[in-house]
């Protein structure tokens, strides 16, 4: 019973990880588009006609919905990672203390 609880608990730990992996990733990839965006000077359109009218085309309501996007995937991937991490590092832990205390108890009992 012991050994499948254990298990169970680091699939879902690495469940964890993985999804928080994927979600940096995701976040990642985000802010490197944004970078390109920023980096990409920013286009000025002549229109020849009666008069020259010129118009500077701005990328920011984009550069902020990627920035909108990418902050909380971050966060929620960075948080992800983390948890499952911790939760697969006390678990050893935990189980490590457990055959500590039984291995005691064995010595005492000789």
């Amino acid at each position: 019973m012991q050994w499948a609880a254990r298990q169970h608990f680091h699939h879902r730990s690495a469940l964890m990880q993985t999804w928080g992996a994927v979600l940096l990733l995701i976040a990642c990839a985000l802010w490197v588009w944004l970078g390109f965006l920023m980096a990409d000077p920013q286009g000025m359109y002549c229109y020849r006609g009666m008069s020259s009218v010129c118009e500077v085309e701005s990328d920011v309501p984009k550069q902020l919905t990627i920035l909108g996007i990418s902050a909380p995937l971050s966060v929620l991937g960075a948080g992800l990672l983390v948890a499952g991490s911790v939760r697969r590092q006390t678990s050893a832990h935990v189980f490590e203390v457990i055959e500590m205390q039984k291995s005691e108890e064995r010595s005492r009992e000789k």
